[in-house]
């Protein structure tokens, strides 16, 4: 791979000064040490290099064996090449972790230290649920989750990792010892291993995966992403006789196909596999530990197909680092000002946050998956989320009748950087969330222009909803899924547990929400109970 390219020098010197900000993350897993450069943009970034070296640090360790020197030299040699390809591209931070290998090994430490020392790289180890969460936040980025919840696989040369969770909220994180390298240290499947070793490293597999497999069933989940070089890997074996080829370059791996090439190259060695697969040589050594892996999960979980995604922790690893940095900066100043004057009046008027910060989330659940009804715009669902934060300002007023008077607090409290227009929208949607609906007999409502009066019936009918559905202030409902199909408008409210009283709730408020869209509308709940 170059790291300088040729036409990025030639133009260097007539390019204007760079100011966008350049990032390397780097992973030092117990397979492969991976690196990804990036150059941040306003709506995100986009890679500008990457570098991968297999170096197997696990290699001869793992179990509480430590770090062989041979290994420690190959790790040390890759970062401080890393370390020079980061230099060239002139990057203003590097970010780096280590993960499994060096968790374990009673050696760790001084490996990190010498790598220091050599390339100059602080490097921090992460817990196996920290690995979990970086994955999680690369897939969210990189994979529509329409409304659904998804399980992530990761399987590494060390670990299992295990995400559960949307678009917007994480459920589910494990981490288990069942990492490719690993398993092909213990039961000897880096060589020709026969019927009798497979079937021993399944059981293993498959005693390990009991809890978490039963706790993931119990979350539910409506699809299956993996990441990581041994699923992207295995993904990529297709046979051109049995599957149709896939667009845009998505890779999917049904568990048909996994069977078969486990059956496949079990019988073959390293070197057999490589050469039939054309696979590197030591990902040979160590693919079928983690395509054994893989299946169990697959079946325990009742997966018939996986969608391999070619995103793993270094992108998790940028996400967050851009995250902080735009924490520091001023967003829009409209954006941060309006935020910034919402969050005062809460605090003055002691609302319960976690409250009002569940029934905003759930509203925006709601908001975007009806999207195609109602067709309103971002800025009707900014309305949404500050009305849902402010919805019960006027409790500390009088609670009976505090709705009314979240709507005179909320108009004249002088929220900064909306519009006059805004902020009326904003108190009458407050001020609907529960009692009455909008009546053109109340003499505010009546004031506004017909498309701010639709907007408030839309906005209120699902501010209703989703306060209905944090009744019980439990944050008992962990998702709605939301589908409007042949006339009727189905909610799926996903419980933690228990969910009687926002069940309730959510059934009486329906009511309203069919009226504005003039669909019938139909509540079920799934449960771990």
């Amino acid at each position: 791979m170059a790291h300088e390219p040729k036409a990025y020098a030639a133009k260097r010197h007539i390019m204007p000064a760079m100011t966008r900000k350049r990032i390397a993350a780097i992973d030092v897993g117990t397979n492969s040490i991976h690196m990804i450069v990036v150059e941040q943009h306003r709506h995100g970034y986009r890679v500008i290099d990457k570098e991968k070296d297999m170096v197997q640090l696990g290699r001869g360790s793992l179990e509480g064996r430590p770090l062989t020197d041979d290994a420690m030299a190959r790790g040390i040699e890759s970062l401080r090449r890393m370390a020079g390809i980061a230099e060239r591209w002139k990057v203003h931070e590097v970010s780096a972790v280590a993960t499994s290998a060096i968790r374990e090994a009673p050696n760790g430490r001084r490996f990190l230290n010498a790598a220091q020392k050599e390339s100059g790289l602080r490097i921090r180890t992460i817990s196996g649920e920290e690995e979990a969460d970086y994955i999680y936040r690369a897939v969210r980025r990189a994979v529509e989750f329409h409304g659904g919840t998804a399980v992530i696989v990761d399987i590494g040369g060390g670990s299992l990792e295990l995400i559960v969770g949307t678009a917007d909220e994480v459920y589910f994180t494990g981490s288990e010892p069942l990492g490719a390298l690993r398993l092909a240290q213990r039961f000897g499947l880096d060589r020709a291993v026969g019927e009798a070793a497979v079937s021993k490293c399944r059981e293993w597999v498959r005693k390990r995966i009991k809890g978490v497999a039963a706790r993931i069933t119990t979350l539910g989940f409506d699809f299956s992403v993996g990441t990581s070089g041994t699923i992207l890997t295995l993904a990529s074996l297709r046979s051109d006789r049995t599957e149709q080829p896939v667009a845009s370059g998505l890779k999917w791996l049904t568990r048909k196909r996994l069977t078969e090439l486990i059956q496949e190259m079990a019988p073959l060695d390293a070197a057999q596999r490589a050469e039939r697969f054309d696979l590197d040589s030591r990902r040979a050594e160590t693919i079928l530990g983690g395509a054994v892996v893989l299946d169990e999960l697959m079946r325990k979980l009742d997966i018939h197909q996986i969608r391999a995604c070619d995103v793993a922790l270094r992108e998790g690893i940028v996400e967050v680092v851009l995250e902080r940095i735009e924490q520091k900066k001023e967003a829009s100043p409209a954006g941060s000002v309006r935020r910034s004057s919402v969050l005062t009046l809460m605090d003055r008027s002691g609302v319960e946050r976690a409250h009002a910060a569940q029934v905003a989330r759930l509203a925006l659940r709601i908001f975007d998956q009806l999207q195609e009804m109602h067709r309103l715009r971002t800025g009707e669902r900014e309305l949404l989320e500050y009305a849902a934060l402010l919805h019960e300002v006027g409790i500390h007023v009088a609670y009976q009748s505090h709705h009314k008077h979240s709507y005179y607090l909320i108009s004249h409290a002088g929220l900064r950087g909306f519009t006059p227009d805004q902020v009326s929208v904003i108190a009458h949607v407050a001020r609907y969330y529960r009692k009455s609906p909008p009546d053109e007999k109340h003499e505010s409502f009546a004031q506004l222009s017909n498309g701010q009066q639709q907007v408030v019936r839309i906005l209120a009918s699902i501010l209703r909803m989703a306060d209905a559905l944090d009744r019980g202030r439990r944050r008992t409902v962990r998702d709605v899924a939301v589908k409007a199909k042949n006339g009727v408008i189905r909610l799926d409210v996903r419980l933690r547990g228990g969910g009687e009283v926002e069940m309730a709730a959510a059934q009486k408020r329906a009511k309203y929400l069919g009226l504005v869209f003039e669909k019938k509308v139909e509540i079920s709940s799934t449960s771990p109970a």
